[in-house]
């Protein structure tokens, strides 16, 4: 049977927040009705979880049952300029992952074979090169290697051709992980939502990794009501806010908005910086101020957000091509794609793209008895800001062969990878890996140093810096484990796991509250990362602070339950006391 994703008229029947066919309370409706005629237990509750001070709406959907089984999480977050959008967004966030990952764990939605072994269908191999922003010149070094590797297939359809393609899933789940999966009321709303995001994070990579100057827009020439309804909320609080055209070449409206608030800043909130993508200018500029609100705790909860599609500012001088950009433009100056048609917009956005050679593939993610629109939309070549730089084909290569293959056969294709690409740093790299999945944690040791010496390119030093680290830990050099994890923070001071071994390593030395200093310093990263307030937990027990420790344990178990030690503790703590 012909796989095909075929666009239809999409009329726009609500428009005050987002572009949307129904308002956003029957979207909440429908959701619960489907979810309801399949008997399926995905939505514990809807809960509004703002304080109220910027007064823009951030809400959670917290998961049922079979959610928790699938996603893995407990709740997702919407957001919106009124509360009924901000629920449907976190109720839409839940169809989207609940979608995506029962695709993911379902075996018979892919089948394995070598690219060698495939006809004209399956993906060609260009725009596998261009998926990691190769040479053609290295690629074509190791086509043979790749072409025997066994991938994980599933049928797409390729937007901008047209066309059915077979598509290695797991090599772009590989470099693309959690960006592009969508859901909507319809398909074409669910696919204007994946491919915006993937535009919104490959112009935000672009900017922040090539320090661009882009230039500042006036805010006073919006001229949506709910967009200046809520920058007069921003202005209220005294929070100061930029924004900027990070369209680009792509000409599709972007707009990123740094946001930060003097009076509380750093004591109880953080510098925000975030983007938005739409069809139309006004709705990119109402997404990125919606999605500060969802960051920001109302900036003055002391809460920490996870940075993604662009870093965090620390400082507000660092961020001075933001507040003081070279040049100001107009509204009327953006890209505008917009059309009361969203099937239109999607035509519109495939068109734009086509023209910088870009390619919209699209995987069908509909859960079969859920049946909301959903989809894995992937653009080869969209840039990543948390994907690894100087990237290859053969590094994912490489990645690929020690998550495939058994360790014998690993260091056997990594051999003939080197063979290919002598000197990679990669090659050496991902042969620790190997040894040190299977215990042997000196010639682990020595392969990562091997690779250091090969002088990767600096943002990919933090990686090797982490495996060592941990390797060192394994070995009981703990000193020396700290020393190279302090190596990758210079080099890139957001890296929770760094910290992480960190604080093991001062644990076990008995350094409590050292250990604890980067627990803490982990969580601001990345509060979301349960196990280390487990570890705080287990650093209070020691210093004799069982309420603390029961504390923190606590803290833990009620995002992660699955941490058994935090449990045990607490039983252990409350049968003594």
């Amino acid at each position: 049977m012909t796989y095909k994703i075929e666009l239809k008229d999409a009329v726009k029947g609500y428009t005050y927040d987002q572009d949307k066919i129904i308002s956003p309370e029957k979207t909440v409706a429908q959701f619960k009705n489907k979810a309801a005629e399949a008997g399926l237990d995905i939505l514990n509750r809807t809960r509004r979880i703002d304080n109220g001070r910027l007064d823009i709406p951030v809400f959670f959907s917290e998961c049922g049952a079979h959610a928790r089984k699938v996603i893995g999480t407990n709740k997702q977050m919407g957001k919106g300029g009124t509360p009924a959008q901000s629920e449907a967004s976190a109720v839409m966030e839940l169809a989207e992952r609940f979608s995506f990952f029962s695709f993911v764990k379902d075996p018979t939605r892919f089948f394995k074979a070598r690219p060698k072994d495939l006809d004209d269908t399956a993906l060609p191999f260009d725009q596998i090169i261009r998926s990691v922003h190769d040479t053609k010149e290295d690629a074509l070094k190791i086509k043979h290697i790749f072409d025997d590797l066994t991938l994980q297939w599933t049928r797409g359809y390729n937007l901008t051709l047209e066309k059915e393609v077979l598509i290695p899933f797991n090599w772009f789940y590989m470099i693309n992980e959690f960006n592009g999966p969508c859901a909507g009321n319809c398909n074409e709303e669910a696919l204007i939502q994946g491919i915006c995001e993937l535009v919104e994070r490959h112009t935000s990579s672009r900017v922040s990794h090539g320090n661009l100057h882009v230039p500042g827009i006036r805010t006073d020439t919006f001229t949506d009501p709910l967009v200046k309804e809520m920058l007069a909320k921003y202005k209220k609080c005294g929070i100061q806010i930029h924004a900027s055209d990070f369209s680009l070449d792509t000409g599709i409206p972007t707009i990123a908005v740094l946001a930060w608030d003097p009076a509380t800043f750093p004591e109880k909130s953080e510098i925000v910086w975030t983007a938005g993508t739409s069809p139309d200018p006004q709705k990119a500029m109402s997404r990125a101020l919606t999605e500060v609100a969802q960051l920001a705790g109302d900036f003055n909860t002391g809460s920490n957000y996870e940075a993604s599609g662009l870093p965090k500012f620390t400082r507000i001088e660092d961020a001075a091509l933001i507040t003081q950009p070279d040049t100001l433009v107009t509204l009327a100056d953006l890209p505008d794609l917009s059309d009361p048609n969203i099937r239109v917009e999607v035509e519109n956005l495939i068109s734009a793209l086509k023209k910088k050679d870009f390619q919209i593939l699209a995987i069908d993610t509909r859960h079969p008895d859920l049946d909301i629109p959903a989809f894995y939309t992937i653009i080869p070549g969209a840039h990543f800001r948390e994907r690894a730089v100087s990237a290859s084909v053969g590094m994912f290569t490489a990645r690929l062969i020690i998550e495939t293959l058994d360790p014998i056969q690993a260091l056997d294709r990594l051999e003939a990878l080197e063979t290919a690409l002598p000197d990679k740093y990669y090659t050496r790299f991902y042969k620790g890996l190997v040894y040190n999945a299977i215990g042997e944690y000196p010639t682990a040791l020595e392969e990562f140093e091997a690779a250091m010496d090969r002088e990767p390119a600096r943002l990919n030093r933090p990686d090797i810096c982490s495996h060592m680290g941990a390797c060192l830990k394994d070995l009981g050099q703990y000193d020396r484990a700290v020393e190279i994890c302090t190596r990758g923070l210079a080099v890139d001071d957001q890296r929770p796991d760094l910290l992480n071994t960190m604080g093991v390593c001062h644990f076990l030395q008995k350094n409590h509250h050292k250990a604890i200093t980067c627990f803490e310093q982990a969580l601001e990263i990345d509060p979301s990362q349960a196990i280390n307030y487990a570890n705080i937990g287990s650093n209070y027990r020691e210093l004799g602070e069982p309420a603390l420790a029961v504390k923190f344990y606590e803290m833990a178990l009620e995002i992660d339950p699955t941490i058994e030690f935090a449990r045990d503790n607490i039983q252990k703590l409350k049968d003594k006391s």
